[in-house]
Parts: C-alpha cells; structure tokens; sequence
C-alpha cells in the first residue's frame, strides 16, 4: 500500500508540473499575438496603410500606392502564418536539417538534388522591374513584422529557431514548392518501380491504370524490360521516407479539386456564375490564408500562399478565376547507366562515357556543424541516387561521393517553366477587366499546370497553363532507358496550343482532375488522370438544371452523392457480376454467408440512395466493402502493411486514377484476383464475396453489433494535426482539432477522401470553397478550413470550422459600405518617416 501512495503522489506531481509547465507555455505563446485594431509606425512605408480584420482575422488592406500595398501583405502575411511561410521556404531550398536536425539531412539532398535553386538564380537575374519591386516591398514586410516581435509564435520557440531576414528569392522558392506541389508524375514513377520490385514490370502495370477506357501501360514497362528491376528498387526503395517528409512538409502530390463555370444562360439573374474548391491535404493550418489587396490600379480578394504576395484564386470586382489540377506530365525519370572512370562518374549517352557535372552543396545540420554532398547531373537533369540513398554520416568523412550501389542511377526531367513569367500572370490577374484580359494573364503561366475556369459577367472560360513537353517517344508514364536518347524531349510547346474553351453551347464548363480531353487527343498532356467520379457528377447536375443561383452552388459543393457507390450498386445488383457474386456467396461458410448476404441488404438501391452521409449506416457497410475489397486483391503480394511495395501501392492510389477502382469495377483478367497464400484460385467474384463478409465484421468490430449505432461518420473521421504533435506528446489540446464525423468520399464533389485499404481518416478535403455569382450586388463568398491564423494561440486558428463543417459560406465584399461594416477591426499603419517628396 505505501508503495502504491508513492507512486500516487508521484504521478499526481508530475502531471502537475506538466499542466504547470503546459499552462506557462501557452501563456507565453499568447504574447505572439497582436491586437487588431489601433495605430502603429512602421518603418518602410510611404503613406498611410489600413488593415481591416473580420470577426474571421480576415484581412482587407488598403493603400495609396503599390509599394505600400505589398508590404503590409508581406507584414500581414508574418502576422498570420510566419512559420508555415518560414517552413516551406527552409523546405524547399532543402535546409530543413537546420530547424530539425539529422533526421531531414536526406530530405534537404533530396530536395536540392531537384535542382530548384538554380532554376531560381537564374529566374532572379531575369525579373522584371513591377515583379521584383513587389518581391522587394513584401520581403520589406515580413522582417518589418519580425523586427517588431521579440515574441514570436510557439513553433518558433520550441524549435529556438528564428527566422532570417526575408529576401525575393524566399518568395520564388516557395512558388516552386507550389509548382512541385502540381507536378507530381516523377512520384508515380518512384512508386512504380517499388511496385515492379516486388512483382516484376509487367505485373506492375496493372497497378498503375491510365483511365477506364485506356489500355494498360504495357508498352511502357516494356522499354524497361532488360534493366533488373530490383537493381532500381535499392535506388527508389527509401523513397518512402521521402515522401512522408514531402507530405509533412508540403502536402505534396495529393491532386484534387472541382471548379465549373456557368453561362447566364443557365443562371437567375442572367449573368455568370464561378464556382472552385481546391482539395489539398488536412493539415493544420491549411495552406491558404484568405486576403484582400487594394491599392489605386489593382485590386484582389481570395485565397493567397503564405510567401507569396499575390491572389492565387478569386475576384477582383469584374473577374473571377478558380483552378483544378491538370494532372499534366512534366516530368521524366530517366535510368542512366553510370560508371566510374578515373575516379570520376560518367553516364552512357549515344555511344559514349560522358563524364557527369559535379556541384557541390554544404548542409548545416542543427547541433552538428556543416557537411558537403555533391549533387551530380546528367544531360536529363540531376541524378536523385544520393537523395534517395540511406546514407552514412560520419564525422570523420564530411565529403562523400554519390553512393553507386548499382550500375544505375536515376536522373529527373523537369519542365519548370519560366517562374518570373508565371508570378506576372498572376499579378496580371487582378487588373484583368474581362473575361478576355484573364485568359491573356493565364497564358503567361508556363510554370504551373492548372484548369484555370474563369469568368465575367457575361462571358464564361477554360484555359490550360503551363508549358508541356514534346517527347521523342512514349508517353512518360513510367521510367525511361537515358542511355540511347530515344526517350528525350524534343522541346516545350506554348501555352496557347493547350486546350481552351470559351462560351460552351451547353452552358457551362467543368473540370475536377479528370481527362478533360477525348482520348487520342493530338497533343500528350498526361497518363495520370484522377478518377472521372467528381467530373461525372458536376456534368450531371450542371448539365439538367437551368435558373441556378448562387445557393444552389452551395449545395452543390457540399453534395455527397457518390457516383462510385451506384457503380458498385450496379456491380452487385446487375447483369453478370451480381449472379457470379452471389454464386460465390452461396458457396461460402454458413457464418460468412450470413454476412455477406447482410451487405447486400444493406446496399441495396432500395436502402441505400449512393449519398455518403454521415449518418447513414449503408455508407458505412460501403466504405467497410471497399476497404475489404482493396485489401482482399492486393494486400497478399504487396503487403505487409507498412511494407516499401504497399505504401507505394497505397501512395500511386491517392494520385490518380487507382488500381483499386479500376479492378473493383472491372479487370476480370488482373493477376491480382487470387490469395497468394492459399492453394485455389479464388477469382474476383470469390473475393468480393469475402469483402462483403468482411465489411460486416469491420462494422461490428469497429461500432459495436447494434446495427441502429452504425454511422459512416463513426469510421470517416477529420482531424487536423499539426505536424508537431506527430513527434512530441504534449499540446495535442492546443494544436489539433477534431476529430469531426465526415460525409463524403474520394469520389463525391464534398470530397473526405479516405486511404482505401488503409485507414478510413480523410486526408484530402476542400480547402477553400469560392463562390462568385456576378449576378449579386456582392458577388464573391469565400471560406477556408480551418481559420486565417496559423498562430494556435489566436482565436482565428480554427474559426472558420463551423462554416466549412456545415457546408456554410462567407462574404467577400467589395462596395465601400458592406466593406466598413465586414471589417470592424482595423489597424492603422503609419510611416515612421515622413514620406519622400
């Protein structure tokens, strides 16, 4: 007993010391923030600068000049996101070791391997007057902001890392963090060749499907065919810890988003309606910040990228533009074969040993000094051998060579584009006065590749960005042989000769991440289009309804009729596949029959109306289908779970259009419909049968055997977790939020995407929802998720939840009284000089 009294009090003493301890942090955290109204100098300034905040801590700035305009948006951006901006800035420029140490010494190579800062020295150089005064002004800003607090935000303090003054170039790296973000194909070549590590090239090729109505990949693995595919895999199988920081870090190649156009025509008032919802990964903060910019000359209201002083997406009074992800392939993995001459590495290249550039870059590693490693560079671009190796690091050694662990490295092709260019179109954005004047702006976009849909009040567009490579041969798809030069680009094509529509007959225009092309479209965009659910969906309501108004956009965006559930409605009810399912059913075990016999009944159209609510029990018996199904065809040759080829598998899934749909829905002749680890060969319909039996016993292990208690929004789940709180057991309270039922799936316009086979948490939601409906005295609404602030120690952290939660918008005026009355809070910036005459 007295020994158990001790280690009472023990525990109760240190619980104390940590709410004591938690108390004092979080009151220390507290004098981050500032008040949102008053007056204060600030040194930099020529004129006088309002900012306004909503009860939301959304921002309205208006100036007298441009100069002064982008430095209170660089200011502003400090006062609400300054580590988010800090971080992808540090990421992207690959010197994450000097926040966090050694465990991101292989992101930071990695991430210089790409070759960004380059491409960025030689963007500076080539800036023009209006882009590199605006780039100026806001770095003037930021470290105007940071200069004033000695109390920075809690990250900041835990990390004892304070930040370098702000430079333009920062900025123009955390636009190609924003480029990477929306170039994505070198990912699913990586994967592939984890994948073909495990099951061979052209049994991979069944794991990476173009789209339903495409063929497999074969001619793709075939180039392949004489390299060891297990070779590659010691080059691309630390991949994975890779790609975990990129996601960590930058919510990295998780395409999605919706975004229609709708004509007068079709419309109430009579005039255009502009609808976007970008889906990127639940993190916390979200990477948007939502702003209002005006100065005499220009104005601008939406969504803007912390470090980057620009609208992406928005309004400006007369236009409004909103953007998907184009799925386009820029980028090639080329396999070089590689030997040492000399000491010195040299590449195969059109019959001859060409020696590789060698470039040199030190890394300073937080409580560890500095080491150099060389990045080395073919005639495709740089070799990613040392970023993907799991390397040594010792002290005695602090120049190392690249590791050749096999007689091949892997070079990346990257068609970047012109960022200064890029960063002028967006500016061009908020000074377009018509739907034409966009269209110009998006054209001077050749680095970033996106479905701009655009609008004025009597016009309606759709316009591609970015500039796409011209390939000599193949479609990029998968790995590529460098040695021979029969896979090489021929060149980039202008941005005018993408695809382009304007005023459409039928009304509107509509694109969600899928083939927005006819198949054998003349000009190759990509192979890795998403799943063509979401674009279904939005064809079939836009295309039936006429008088629509701004509400019925709302809805529209918060809809979760899923046409992948009736899909599968149609697969298990229907012709061929329902007879077959239901033989396999009746040769089943009593018990398991039972089950699956249970499903069916719960999936039936009769029962079940294809909505993924939260609360509706038959969704959830779908989602549990579907989790079974996956894992019931290729948990047996990838896994186990946590294994190189299964997180692959589940990474090139989120990607674009998946194995797990593809096979689901048909690929009766796949492979992968047969259990490994048992003697017969079970077949499709015998493992969909078993999935359906599955699915019961998920529900029941998952929600208990009450069928009345069954709920989807018990399995799907949000949660936003700072990365932080991944790594320390302390402030889960303070940093995360949730978790909140969710609707929806990976295939419903509300997107809540799951991980099939995997986990059931949403990782991949809305992030903003933007309407415009030039029809309204007040057009635009506009909210994010989940708040402006990045500072958890502001009210505004999280305080868009409750719109965002419940499918609710937010105004986002533009005339001068419901301006004053939205944004009640406002701060007075001064000039600490007297302006220049």
């Amino acid at each position: 007993m007295k020994a158990a009294k001790i280690i009472t009090v023990a525990l109760i003493v240190i619980v104390s010391m940590i709410v004591s301890i938690d108390f004092q942090l979080k009151q220390q955290f507290g004098r981050s923030l500032d008040d949102p109204r008053g007056a204060i100098s600030v040194p930099g300034i020529r004129e006088e600068v309002t900012v306004g905040r909503d009860s939301l801590g959304v921002p309205y700035i208006d100036a007298k000049n441009e100069d002064d305009l982008f430095f209170a948006t660089g200011y502003v951006h400090a006062s609400d996101r300054l580590w988010q901006m800090t971080m992808l800035n540090m990421a992207m420029q690959g010197r994450l070791a000097e926040i966090a140490g050694d465990d991101y010494l292989g992101f930071d190579l990695f991430i210089r391997s790409l070759g960004v800062g380059d491409v960025i020295d030689d963007a500076m150089k080539k800036i023009n007057g209006r882009s590199r005064a605006v780039l100026e002004s806001f770095s003037q800003g930021v470290n105007a902001y940071v200069e004033s607090h000695p109390h920075l935000p809690a990250e900041f303090f835990l990390t004892g890392f304070r930040p370098e003054p702000w430079v333009p170039r920062d900025t123009m790296f955390v636009f190609a963090m924003l480029s990477l973000n929306l170039s994505f194909n070198f990912i699913e070549e990586l994967d592939f060749l984890n994948l073909a590590a495990r099951v061979g090239f052209e049994k991979a090729a069944y794991l990476v499907p173009v789209y339903p109505d495409q063929d497999l990949p074969f001619d793709e693995t075939r180039k392949l065919a004489e390299i060891d595919c297990r070779e590659l895999n010691r080059l691309a199988g630390s991949w994975n810890d890779v790609r975990k920081q990129l996601r960590e870090t930058m919510s990295i190649s998780i395409p999605a988003s919706n975004n229609w156009a709708v004509s007068g025509k079709k419309t109430r008032s009579g005039k255009s309606i502009i609808c976007n919802d970008t889906h990127l990964a639940l993190m916390m903060p979200n990477v948007w910040m939502m702003m209002h910019q005006k100065c005499p000359g220009f104005e601008s209201a939406g969504v803007t990228v912390p470090g980057i002083p620009i609208v992406s997406l928005g309004f400006n009074g007369r236009t409004a533009w909103g953007a998907t992800l184009v799925m386009a392939d820029n980028q090639d993995i080329f396999i070089e074969e590689l030997k040492v001459i000399q000491g010195k590495i040299h590449y195969r290249y059109r019959g001859q040993w060409v020696p590789a550039r060698v470039h040199r870059e030190q890394f300073r590693i937080k409580g560890r000094g500095s080491i150099v490693r060389n990045i080395i560079y073919t005639v495709h671009g740089p070799l990613l051998n040392n970023g993907l190796a799991n390397m040594p690091l010792p002290p005695e050694m602090p120049v190392q060579p690249l590791p050749v662990k096999s007689r091949y490295g892997m070079s990346l092709c990257w068609g970047i584009g012109d960022a200064v260019r890029t960063l002028d179109g967006f500016l061009k954005l908020g000074q377009a006065r018509n739907a034409a004047e966009v269209r110009n702006a998006v054209l001077d976009m050749e680095s970033i590749y996106l479905n701009i849909v655009y609008g004025d009040g009597d016009h309606i567009g759709w316009q591609v960005s970015g500039r796409l490579p011209l390939r000599k041969k193949g479609t990029g798809q998968l790995p590529s042989p460098g040695w021979d030069g029969e896979y090489d680009w021929a060149g980039m094509l202008p941005v005018t000769a993408n695809p382009h529509s304007e005023d459409p007959a039928d009304g509107f225009i509509a694109t969600a991440n899928n083939r927005t092309v006819e198949k054998n479209y003349p000009i190759h965009i990509s192979s890795s289009w998403f799943n063509p659910e979401r674009a279904e969906r939005q064809r079939q309501v836009l295309g039936r309804i006429d008088n629509v108004s701004a509400n019925d956009m709302v809805k529209l965006q918060f809809d979760h009729y899923s046409p992948m559930a009736k899909k599968i409605q149609r697969l298990l009810f229907h012709g061929r596949p329902a007879r077959e399912i239901r033989r396999a059913v009746r040769s089943m075990t009593d018990d398991g029959a039972a089950r699956a016999w249970e499903a069916l009944e719960f999936l039936k159209p009769e029962r079940f109306n294809a909505v993924m609510d939260k609360d509706s029990a038959p969704a959830a018996v779908l989602g549990a289908f579907m989790h079974a199904a996956v894992r019931g065809i290729f948990l047996d040759e990838l896994g186990p779970e946590g294994s190189v080829p299964w997180e692959s598998f589940q990474d090139a899934s989120m990607i674009s259009y998946s194995a797990q749909q593809d096979h689901i829905l048909g690929r009766e002749d796949s492979p992968f419909w047969n259990d490994i680890n048992t003697k017969e060969n079970e077949g499709k319909w015998r493992i969909l049968a078993e999935a359906l039996d599955r699915a019961i016993l998920l529900c029941e292990d998952r929600m208990g055997s009450n069928r009345q208690a069954w709920k989807w929004g018990r399995l799907h789940t949000y949660r936003w977790a700072h990365d932080f709180t991944k790594k320390i057991p302390f402030f889960h309270g303070y940093l995360n939020r949730g978790p909140y039922p969710a609707s929806g799936d990976g295939h419903t316009l509300d997107v809540a995407t799951p991980s099939w086979g995997d986990s059931f948490d949403v990782y991949l939601i809305p992030a903003m929802r933007l309407i415009v409906d030039f029809g309204l005295e007040e057009p635009a609404r506009l909210v994010c998720t989940p708040g402006q602030s990045g500072n958890p120690s502001s009210d505004h952290y999280d305080d868009m939840l409750p719109y965002w939660l419940n499918g609710k918008n937010y105004p986002l005026p533009f005339g001068k009284e419901a301006v004053e009355k939205q944004y009640h809070d406002v701060l007075v910036m001064k000039p600490k000089t007297p302006p220049v005459p």
